[in-house]
């Protein structure tokens, strides 16, 4: 008997672009929590060292006082005026790499070069659209150039560049293998 989280993580994905179609918002979410279903137990036996949780830069405040990095991409420096410092900290205190990026282009990048095996993210639905686009998702993970990435994610509550928000709960309850 096949793995039947396999056959509905295969059947979400290929009827991903018709549902889209007529039901977006449901159609994003049924694959994001299905793929996260799929993914989870690999993602929870990857070494906290090989993961990050990696956010968008639409989750911080407009009056942070973060800086950024070529290397690294936005620094949290903890101003408590959205709640990346909040999961920062958590990261922090169980051995995982923390990110915040300006751009799916760089996440992939950053990915890559960290040598990630693992990540959390939070996107909207529009880059869910055009990543899967212009990257392909298998049964191992997420190809980018060099390596696999296995991804647990989490959506943002709206597609908007500033001020946005999403599920810190759920987002905290994954990064504690709590999901």
């Amino acid at each position: 008997m096949p793995d039947m989280t396999k056959v509905k993580f295969l059947t979400a994905l290929f009827l991903f672009p018709i549902r889209s179609l007529f039901e977006e918002r449901v159609a994003q979410s049924d694959l994001v929590k299905t793929a996260n279903d799929y993914y989870r137990a690999s993602f929870n036996q990857t070494p906290a060292q090989d993961k990050a949780v990696m956010l968008p830069h639409c989750l911080v405040s407009r009056k942070c006082q973060a800086t950024f990095s070529k290397e690294d991409g936005i620094l949290c420096v903890n101003c408590k005026r959205c709640k990346c410092g909040e999961i920062k900290a958590l990261c922090e205190e169980r051995g995982i790499q923390f990110y915040i990026t300006p751009s799916v282009g760089f996440t992939k990048r950053l990915a890559d070069r960290k040598q990630l095996r693992a990540a959390l993210g939070a996107t909207c639905g529009f880059e869910i659209e055009r990543g899967l686009k212009s990257t392909r998702l298998t049964l191992k993970g997420i190809d980018l150039r060099e390596r696999r990435v296995i991804p647990q994610v989490v959506l943002t509550a709206k597609h908007d560049c500033l001020d946005n928000d999403l599920d810190w709960d759920l987002l905290r309850r994954i990064i504690m293998n709590n999901y």
